[in-house]
């Protein structure tokens, strides 16, 4: 597996694979969202992509900042994180949270999880993400809720 800086020339299989994702896991909330826009945010201060066998399958991003309940001012946000379903159980989700680590260096790095994301929420804590936070989201998903969120800081924050 190799993670690498994410290229303009991903978007289409990025695409692809968050419209999987959000068919079969709901990520990301807003099927609006499930576009090249919304993984190229501007205000990213970094985003990686990882690759098996030449196919993209995985992504993450980082936010400048993560503004959150217990989380400590100027933390930085994990965003966009998915994974190919045909890539589950592979490590990439970890790989890509490894890389982000490194970026992030002694700054804090943080994320959040709405309270459905059952899988996600397992990984984090599994690889010592500790639970800092909760409060509900002030958008609304499709069913008109406000989820639930919550919130962690990597285990060197």
């Amino acid at each position: 597996m190799e993670i690498r800086d994410r290229r303009d020339g991903d978007a289409d299989a990025l695409v692809r694979i968050l419209a999987d994702v959000h068919a079969r896991d709901g990520y990301p909330v807003r099927r609006s969202n499930v576009r090249r826009e919304w993984l190229w945010d501007p205000a990213f201060l970094g985003a990686w992509v990882a690759v098996v066998d030449g196919d993209v399958v995985g992504h993450i991003a980082v936010d400048p900042r993560l503004d959150a309940p217990g989380v400590p001012p100027g933390t930085l946000g994990v965003s966009r994180l998915f994974v190919a379903w045909s890539a589950h159980g592979r490590g990439v989700g970890a790989a890509l949270l490894d890389r982000v680590r490194a970026f992030a260096g002694s700054r804090a790095l943080g994320l959040e999880v709405t309270d459905d994301s059952v899988a996600a929420r397992a990984l984090y804590e599994r690889l010592g993400w500790r639970l800092v936070g909760t409060a509900s989201a002030s958008w609304t998903d499709a069913a008109g809720r406000h989820p639930e969120l919550t919130y962690f800081l990597a285990p060197d924050a």
